[in-house]
Formats: structure tokens, sequence, C-alpha cells
């Protein structure tokens, strides 16, 4: 998944959305958990308390006095964190062991009639939990009051292990919700998935149409597409047809001109057959253009290239078999070509015919894949005389002949020049090992 993915943006906003509400939650169960340890353990001063309170007495001579003491040993056992003291208007304190000889810091603000609870500062510093409430007795003169403490560190610690347990719950809870929003986002952009990888099956020309199952959403566009797909063959189709009906409605009449001008003669002779085979030449490239241009980028324009070079070679085989030419090939099996095969043919039957003509034994076509540009390269050497460095470009350029008494019209290698830069691939000429001349051809792989 890229950041730019819809996939990436479905996850990503479901995963800080899940994150943000379970840090929520935490902070508010952690709250709640913590005013109801506080709720519980104010429960536990109120009874000491109320016990505290069944033990006071008032003596002879009007005095509040405790006739025995708690026998919690918490109260017992020096500076256990859980204290009591019962005071008196007269600053009278009776207090409990645990205290030892120091007594609790009480505001005086938090003293009343009603039970008040609060958090203060106990002995040696050490947070405590206290309670306090005034109380007056029928018997009794003046007012007492009754303060009960108990260690604040039972509270953090019941707290953190609350809140130790909620966070690593959240965790795991938080991972399941992440994961099953990425299986959930998986499955249902898997249809997605599909047609892109069909899409990728039609331009490798391994299928001609969106086929499969479509999730009821997509499925107008799947149809859509293939109806899309089938238009542009027809349209591609009817361009070849009408570049093909062109091409001889406008060499009938070449040929007609070129006929009637061998009756004549002079200088408008020469001049009529020279401008008529021109037009014709450039007839030929520009519908030629037209067609391959036509075909280029075409959605699942695929060709086996071994099928189209063994056909070619079968058939020059047989135009050549009164000078006994052997034409091989190796290398061709498993490779495609990215276009159209009429295209493909054109371009190699130029090259092998061209290299047929020339050749005293022996063509060979060899075909080599470049995996890292995506092309493939198609050489056709031959063991003729072969052309010098500085005829190459010239032998490219369209109606240029070096040797005139080889049958031909100068144009092929030029048109497969032009259909392969179509292409975006290239023609390039060399010298052969044999000493002959090699043609390599590169277009790009299906």
């Amino acid at each position: 998944m890229t950041p730019r993915s819809i996939a990436f943006r479905l996850v990503a906003s479901s995963a800080l959305w899940v994150i943000f509400t379970l840090v929520i939650t935490e902070v508010v169960l952690a709250g709640l958990f913590r005013n109801h340890v506080e709720r519980s353990f104010d429960n536990t001063l109120n009874v000491h308390m109320e016990e505290l309170l069944a033990f006071s007495a008032v003596d002879e001579a009007g005095r509040v006095i405790m006739k025995r003491h708690p026998s919690d040993p918490q109260f017992v056992r020096p500076l256990s964190g859980w204290y009591w003291e019962l005071r008196t208007g007269e600053g009278d304190v009776e207090r409990s062991r645990s205290l030892w000889d120091q007594r609790l810091d009480v505001p005086i603000a938090e003293l009343g009639e009603k039970p008040n609870a609060f958090s203060t500062i106990g002995p040696h510093g050490k947070p405590i939990r206290a309670m306090t409430r005034t109380f007056t007795v029928p018997d009794g003169d003046k007012p007492f009051t009754i303060i009960v403490a108990g260690p604040a560190e039972a509270i953090e610690t019941a707290v953190q292990e609350f809140v130790s347990t909620l966070v690593f719950a959240l965790m795991m809870l938080g991972v399941g919700l992440i994961t099953a929003v990425i299986v959930q986002v998986r499955y249902g952009l898997w249809p997605l998935k599909h047609m892109r990888d069909t899409l990728a099956d039609i331009r490798a020309g391994r299928t001609v149409r969106l086929t499969g199952e479509f999730a009821s959403e997509i499925k107008p566009l799947a149809d859509e597409l293939n109806a899309l797909l089938s238009h542009n063959a027809e349209v591609i189709t009817r361009a070849r047809s009408q570049a093909g009906d062109l091409a001889h409605a406008l060499k009938t009449p070449l040929a007609v001109l070129t006929n009637e001008a061998d009756r004549l003669s002079g200088e408008s002779r020469d001049t009529i057959i020279e401008q008529s085979a021109l037009m014709a030449g450039q007839i030929d490239r520009h519908l030629s253009r037209a067609r391959v241009a036509g075909a280029h980028g075409v959605l699942g324009a695929r060709t086996d290239v071994h099928a189209a070079v063994e056909g070619l070679c079968r058939t020059l085989r047989r135009i050549y078999e009164e000078r006994q030419i052997e034409i091989s090939m190796n290398g061709t099996e498993g490779v495609a070509f990215r276009g159209d095969r009429q295209d493909l043919e054109e371009m190699l039957g130029n090259l092998i015919d061209n290299a047929c003509k020339w050749a005293r034994r022996q063509v060979q076509v060899h075909a080599e894949v470049d995996k890292a540009s995506n092309t493939f390269i198609l050489e056709v050497i031959d063991d003729g005389p072969g052309i010098p460095d500085v005829s190459i470009k010239e032998v490219l350029r369209r109606g240029q002949r070096l040797d005139e008494s080889i049958p031909g019209s100068g144009l092929g290698l030029s048109i497969a020049c032009d259909i392969a830069e179509l292409y975006n691939g290239s023609l390039t000429l060399g010298a052969s090992s044999s000493g002959g001349l090699s043609a390599r051809l590169s277009l790009p792989s299906g």
C-alpha cells in the first residue's frame, strides 16, 4: 500500500480513529476506576469512623473519651499509614498508636458535621486519604471530631494495576481492530485489483476483454470498458480497411498514368514516370505510417514473434528456392511483440527479403530479449558483400538504392525504419561477423 493508494487512506484513517477512540476510552475508564476505588476507600474510612463513634463515651466530667481502641492491627503498627484521632473543643486529643507522638495535619476548612473525605499529607510526608466528622452527644457539653486516615498509596497501586491491565487489553483490541480493517479493505478492494490484473492481461495481449465476476458497484464500469475495447477494435479495423481502399484507389490511376507515359517520348515521358513513381512511394509511406499510428498502443495488441518469423521464412525459402538460400532462425521461441502482426511482418519481411537478395548462401534471424528495458532485438544477418559504413545512412533514405542491378524499389529499409520508430523502436545497420550486413530491429516486448 503506497501513501497515495485508496487502501492506505482507508487503513490509515481507520487506524487513527481506532487509536484516538481507545486513548479516550483508556482515560475515561481510568478516571471512572479511580473514582470507584476512592469511594470504596471512603466507605472503609466511614466504617472505621462509625466503629470509633461506637467506642466513644462521656465521663462524669462531661468529656468525651474512648472506652476502648479499635482492634485493627493497622492502627497499632507505628506509621502504618492507618491513623485515627479524636479531638475535643479543649484541644484534648486521643489518637491511634500508629501515629506514635505525631498528629494529623487537618485544615480547619475540612471540619464539619457531615462526613468529609479529602487527600492530604500525613506523617513522614506520605500522602494519605482522610475523613473527618464532628459529632455532638446529648450528655456531652461540647462537640468532638473524629478523624480517620488511610494510605493513599493503596489507591494509586490499585489504579496503576488496573491501568496497566487496561492498556494491554486496549492495545490487543487495537491491533485486532486494525488487522480487521486491513483484511476488510483488502477484501473490499479485491474486485479493483482483479480489474487491474485483467487490464494488464489485455495490455500484454493475453486476453481481449475484462472477464470474470465483478462486484455490482464496478460491474457497470467493466461493461463500459469492454464496450470501449470493442469499439476501439472496430475503429482500427475500419481505418485499416479504408487505408487499403485508398491505396488501391490511388495506385490504379497512377498505374494508368505510368502506362500512358510509356507511349510518350522525350523528356515528358521520363518526368511523368519519375513523378508517378515518387507519388506511389509517398502513398506507400504515408498510408503505412497512418496504419501503424492507428494500431500503435492499442490495448491487447500482441504478436507471437516465432510464428511470424516462421511464416516469413517459409515463404521466402520458396521465393529464393532457385538460389538455394538457407534461412535459419533461433531464439524466437517465447518472444512477443507488443504490436500488430501485420506491422511486424512488414518490417521483418523487408529486412529478410533484402538479406536474401544480397546473401550468397545463408541468412540468419536471431532474437534476444532485454528484460531491463522491456524490449527485444531481432537481428537479420546475411553473408553478402555488406555495405560500407559511409553508405549506411544513404541506404535508410527513402528510395535510395546502392546497386540498380538488384530488383527493388529502395523503399523496404526506410519503411521498416519508419514503422519501428512509430513503435518507439529503432533500426540500425552494421557489419556482421561473416562480413555481410547485420540489421538490428529493436521493438517493445509483449
